[in-house]
């Protein structure tokens, strides 16, 4: 075989190592600098949940963005939520709104489509529970949601607008924020209604053992960690000190309540009813750590603003590993590859191979 010939078969299987590379391993390479956070708890180990965490995926649907840019965004989460599930092997993934881009403008049809391809996206084994959060882009606004469209995301995502959840003695409440509008609508006063019960079968649990019971099995009271999309009432991202806050000016942009974040009348009767030790929350595609105190009910708790896992949304996106015992929790915050990281990754890469082909006169000769 002529030695030009044998340079361009190794030209072209070098392309595809370096596309494997940086399409599949590095995922890898870059997830695994990630670990679970250590926590010292008096419980054993069938009462610690690893918990994955991560919000607004944002999957376009069928009227915005061109198809390559769809196509390259699901790849690239879908290539970096299974490898997460498959190195840390989480006991559960909770996913806190906007799984969909679109979901507010679409027919049934359209909308069945999507949960299809969620899943097929975002699927895990049957050993690992997972547990989403309904979000303004999934049916919109509260004053914009049509009719059947925050029950058909409940009947298809298995979401219902509050939902308790016992995983290991750990107590969780999920929250539908667009359903705290503080209205009489049907879907705010089934929401008060649910978070009423909620907080009253938390509150016999505390006080006496008997009543831990749900559904025909028992559980031991833990103090809740609260989940919802929206974050917590705060005047603006200005107090977020992370590295991935938002940048300025946006982070001294004034939040719109009730559309940005929840108002301060919902946030203190969550508060009041919930008295949650933690609150996680997604929808401003940035991160965000507030330390709250509350006097009246006497309470403290820190709230991480998870930020969006979509390289549509960020250069950087992020997700969450949480060890949570009864009495005790703690978070790493992880990073994902950046585009910018991949293509310089495959750039030097491109550009060794050439100069190893240019400079290699006698590969045929020597190598073949």
């Amino acid at each position: 075989m002529r030695r030009i010939t044998k340079k361009i078969l190794f030209f072209f299987l070098g392309l595809l190592l370096i596309g494997f590379y940086c399409e599949y391993i590095i995922y890898y390479v870059v997830i695994l600098q990630c670990y679970w956070p250590t926590i010292e708890t008096s419980h054993g180990s069938n009462e610690i949940l690893q918990a994955f965490i991560l919000s607004d995926t944002h999957l376009l649907g069928p009227y915005r963005g061109h198809w390559l840019d769809k196509w390259r965004r699901e790849w690239q989460m879908h290539r970096a939520f299974q490898t997460i599930i498959s190195l840390h092997k989480p006991d559960v993934v909770f996913i806190l709104g906007d799984l969909f881009d679109e979901g507010e403008w679409t027919d049934n049809k359209q909308f069945k489509e999507y949960v299809s391809r969620f899943h097929r996206l975002f699927s895990v084994p049957n050993s690992i529970k997972m547990f989403v959060v309904v979000g303004n882009h999934d049916i919109g606004f509260h004053n914009r949601i049509r009719r059947g469209f925050a029950e058909r995301f409940s009947k298809l995502l298995k979401a219902p607008s509050i939902q308790h959840l016992v995983l290991k003695n750990n107590h969780f409440v999920l929250i539908n924020s667009m359903a705290l509008e503080g209205d009489s609508c049907n879907l705010c006063t089934e929401a008060r209604r649910q978070i009423e019960n909620v907080s009253e079968k938390l509150f016999r649990c505390a006080h006496n053992p008997v009543h831990c019971v749900d559904d025909n099995s028992t559980f031991n009271y833990s103090q809740p960690i609260l989940m919802q999309h929206f974050p917590l009432y705060r005047v603006s991202d200005a107090i977020c000190t992370d590295p991935d806050a938002p940048p300025l000016p946006e982070k001294n942009k004034l939040f719109r309540l009730k559309i940005d974040a929840l108002s301060k009348e919902a946030t203190n009767y969550l508060v009041r009813k919930i008295k949650p030790r933690a609150v996680f929350g997604g929808h401003t595609h940035h991160g965000c750590l507030v330390e709250h105190s509350y006097k009246e009910p006497d309470a403290k708790f820190l709230e991480y603003s998870v930020p969006s896992f979509s390289w549509r949304n960020r250069p950087n996106p992020k997700y969450m590993l949480a060890t949570i015992a009864p009495d005790v929790y703690a978070v790493q915050k992880c990073g994902l590859p950046r585009e910018s990281t991949i293509a310089l990754t495959a750039i030097i890469m491109i550009s060794i191979l050439v100069g190893c082909l240019l400079t290699t006169r006698s590969l045929g000769r020597d190598y073949f």
